[in-house]
């Protein structure tokens, strides 16, 4: 990935968006279209919160994961000007 002739792939918000709305885990948080990272976090971080029960905990889990991974890419491939 060092090479000089490699060229990085750049994602946007848009495409963030679609893999988002793809996850079963974040498909109906705000945030995700439009894309919103600061909304998308909201929501899961509540959702952590108001988890009561098991199934509930491990959605949340799964939600929390999926962002953490969003972000890698936003970070990583998405350029910001």
């Amino acid at each position: 990935m060092s090479s000089p002739d490699f060229k990085k792939r750049v994602l946007t918000d848009e495409d963030l968006a679609l893999i988002a709305s793809e996850i079963p885990a974040l498909a109906d948080l705000r945030g995700v279209r439009p894309w919103n990272r600061d909304k998308l976090w909201a929501d899961v971080l509540d959702a952590l919160i108001e988890a009561r029960t098991k199934d509930q905990r491990a959605a949340a889990q799964q939600a929390l994961g999926a962002i953490q991974a969003l972000g890698a890419l936003d970070r990583f491939f998405v350029r910001h000007e």
